[in-house]
């Protein structure tokens, strides 16, 4: 009922009636066109035999599990006349549920609550304090009464926060700001009057940054809630190029964040990189060194899998996912490994982590037109990856991993794969007659289970970079 389909977001399925035995007899049991001209990118919500998925300009759609049929659309009617504004509705991660609510977020800044049966509007709530300023693509997160959401902008000078409503009234509960302000009008808090120490520059507080446009994650056995923020832009005119350079500069820019659910107290930060994006946050349990440890696990774009202990946010180990890959024909440098926002699985069975990766097979000239992609099964006790496959484009789909021992991702060619999730190989796959770029799930209506695949390019990828 939540996105990952546990509070962990580990985005692994305890099905498995479709299994690595007999995966060749799965077959189409429906499609459903949906028009969205920039593509899908959602990870779609299912709860009781309907499925909740949001498409491009924000629009909701319920569909029968098992037929296929639309029940319910809903359209916020997102004005596209303010650029920023019209730039985020294009991009659509998905919708929240909980208790008969169905909640998301919109490009002009707006958090809405439908009625889960209707898709009637319940309330509407602002998120951003300059509406025109940015907007949400990200899906939102629920937990505890709550209903937790970022937004976009720290490339083009936005300050950053994560706000939490009231799930039942829209009333705001809070907001933790990522990043200090101007530092003549006071700090919200002493966490960012400590921040504000790692600022320099003249008028820093003008770059902004900080921005949580997809990875929040709610932690229940803490009670706290996880996320990961985007850096903050070096800008010359600033003065502050040299502190890319220093660790722990620009706090809480470039860190996965830790606060208290309920208050949106400050609890932990760690900074993963002064100047990179902060992705996926999975949060599990593993044994390290004969010790049960709670941990969170993620992959920034810089490609370096962490583990972080999720009550203390000290770091456990980090290591680079690139491999032993040589180099491109013509190319002095091996690949570059990254991880863009796509979510991993974690496999809890085979204790391995799939995670959607690109390499940097040339050297880089640009945007991720020089990039392959490429899935990795990764061993976060060992450190080291257990198997990888190639794909031919870097924008592909996130992963699901079963208990069925499968491993499902969905490419820019348009295949929609299933592979041995201990051996990598290759047992299933689908033409699907367009890109991928969304998240797949699996659920089970009458005890027959079902994987659900949005297709259709979407994402940033679509405005500014060709899939070839």
């Amino acid at each position: 009922m939540v996105n990952g389909g546990d509070f962990g977001s580990e985005h692994f399925s305890p099905l498995k009636q479709i299994n690595d035995k007999n995966i060749g007899k799965m077959g189409l049991a429906w499609s459903l066109d949906i028009d969205s001209p920039m593509g899908m990118a959602s990870e779609p919500i299912v709860v009781d035999g309907t499925i909740y998925v949001a498409a491009s300009l924000d629009r909701v759609f319920a569909v029968d599990a098992v037929s296929g049929s639309i029940r319910w659309t809903f359209d916020p009617h997102v004005p596209l006349t303010a650029m920023r504004n019209s730039w985020a509705a294009r991009t659509n991660r998905g919708v929240a549920v909980w208790e008969g609510k169905v909640f998301v977020g919109t490009g002009d800044c707006r958090m809405i609550a439908l009625d889960a049966d209707t898709g009637k509007q319940i309330w509407e709530s602002p998120v951003c304090v300059d509406t025109t300023q940015t907007g949400i693509t990200g899906a939102p997160r629920v937990g505890n009464g709550k209903v937790f959401i970022g937004y976009n902008g720290s490339d083009t000078g936005v300050r950053g926060s994560v706000v939490a409503f009231d799930a039942n009234t829209g009333k705001l509960v809070w907001r933790f700001w990522n990043v200090p302000g101007d530092p003549t009008k006071g700090f919200d808090n002493k966490a960012l009057a400590m921040a504000a120490k790692t600022w320099t520059g003249e008028k820093w507080w003008d770059l902004g940054g900080g921005d949580v446009w997809d990875p929040i994650t709610y932690d229940s056995s803490t009670g706290l809630l996880i996320y990961g923020t985007a850096g903050a832009t070096a800008d010359s005119f600033y003065g502050d190029r040299a502190d890319m350079k220093v660790d722990g500069a620009r706090l809480f820019a470039g860190c996965i964040v830790a606060v208290k659910a309920d208050t949106g107290e400050y609890v932990w930060h760690y900074q993963t990189s002064i100047h990179t994006e902060n992705f996926h946050v999975v949060v599990t349990d593993l044994s390290i060194d004969g010790a049960k440890r709670h941990v969170v696990m993620t992959v920034p774009r810089n490609g370096i899998f962490h583990i972080i202990d999720a009550k203390t946010g000290k770091l456990i180990s980090k290591k680079t996912i690139a491999g032993s890959e040589p180099a491109a024909p013509g190319s002095p440098e091996r690949p570059v490994a990254g991880h863009n926002w796509w979510p991993m699985s974690y496999n809890s069975i085979t204790g391995l982590v799939y995670i959607p990766a690109y390499d940097n097979v040339a050297k880089p000239n640009g945007y991720l037109n020089q990039a392959v992609g490429r899935l990795v099964a990764w061993d976060p006790i060992a450190q080291a990856a257990r198997w990888s496959a190639h794909l031919q484009f870097p924008t592909n789909s996130g992963v699901l991993s079963t208990a069925g021992n499968l491993v499902f991702q969905g490419e820019g060619t348009g295949e929609f794969n299933a592979f041995g999730a201990d051996s990598g190989k290759k047992l299933w796959s689908i033409k699907t007659g367009s890109a991928i770029d969304s998240v797949p799930v699996s659920f089970s209506v009458k005890d027959e289970q079902y994987i659900l695949i949005p297709v259709g390019l979407g994402s940033a990828s679509r405005l500014f970079g060709p899939v070839s």
